[in-house]
């Protein structure tokens, strides 16, 4: 009988081993784990130790975890595995719901390799660059662009920050509230987030806003718009011209690049949003002569030409 029953209890170790064996495996490559914590240890996983358990793979910070993870309990590896998928879902559920990075409308119009104007050898060549939309003259400036992707994004920044810097609505960094001058001289620094110029007073609030650039898009809007809205150059609507602002109810209006835009109704929005760059010289031609006939009548720049000089 003592036999029997230390045959009994072999049998069910072996079982259990068994089983246990059926729902871990060793796995290399099983697919992405369901844990960024190793369960051990405490510590981010490597990305190179787990197992394939029970139909999920955990990943540990180390070998040597995995083995230990296999000696809990069942139920302490089942309750693991039940919380790190309610932590994935929960993630996931956060990432589907945060809305895009915002991106303002390429109104750059030449090329960051040749110069030359974009359309001047046809259709503009459209690649991503670091996540970035740059556009082309042509092919031939892929190549160049493919060997030096970070001196191509840096030249687009300062493109866009370039043609933006007239309209920029702020005197004082848009996180710190520091001055943007010292003694006269300009120290702000130029950071372009989404084809958007956003100037702050170092290079720390710089990281900030790279980081999450969506509050500061919004105290933007709202100081181009307490800009520019009291003396915006143009009465008719932006792509309809001779439909006057106002004609038809209150007119529709977003900021592009830091500058105020204006339809006389929303249905005109998605005409902009075909060929930006071309409405946008409209307004900035607008601009241009409402700030030389301002600057003859008065002899002097004040802040109503909408521009900042």
């Amino acid at each position: 009988m003592k036999r029997l029953g230390t045959l009994i209890a072999v049998l069910s170790i072996l079982g259990a081993t068994i089983l246990l064996a059926q729902r871990a495996t060793a796995s290399s490559a099983a697919g992405d784990a369901i844990n960024t914590t190793c369960p051990i240890a405490g510590e981010a996983i490597d990305g190179e130790t787990s197992i394939e358990y029970d139909g999920h793979t955990i990943g540990f910070c180390c070998g040597g975890c995995d083995s230990k993870f296999l000696a809990w309990p069942q139920e302490q590896r089942d309750s693991f595995v039940r919380t790190a998928l309610a932590e994935q879902e929960a993630v996931a559920e956060e990432v589907a719901q945060k809305p895009a990075p915002r991106v303002d409308a390429y109104t750059v119009t030449t090329c960051p390799v040749s110069g030359k104007a974009l359309g001047s050898m046809g259709d503009p060549i459209v690649v991503q660059v670091e996540g970035r939309e740059v556009r082309l003259c042509c092919q031939g400036c892929v190549g160049r662009v493919e060997a030096d992707p970070a001196g191509t994004v840096a030249k687009v920044d300062a493109a866009f920050a370039a043609q933006q810097r007239a309209y920029y609505p702020l005197t004082t960094c848009v996180i710190s509230g520091e001055s943007l001058e010292e003694e006269g001289v300009d120290i702000g620094v130029d950071v372009v987030v989404g084809n958007r110029l956003i100037r702050v007073c170092c290079d720390t609030c710089a990281a900030k806003v790279r980081r999450d650039p969506s509050p500061y898009h919004r105290t933007l809007d709202a100081a181009v718009i307490e800009a520019q809205g009291s003396h915006y150059p143009l009465s008719d609507c932006i792509v309809r011209e001779g439909s006057a602002l106002g004609s038809m109810g209150d007119p529709a209006e977003i900021v592009v690049g830091n500058r105020l835009v204006r339809f006389c109704c929303g249905g005109c929005r998605p005409a902009f949003d075909a060929e930006p760059a071309k409405f946008v010289a409209r307004l900035d031609a607008a601009w241009t002569a409402a700030h030389a006939e301002h600057a003859e009548g008065h002899g002097e720049d004040d802040e109503h030409s909408g521009h900042r000089h």
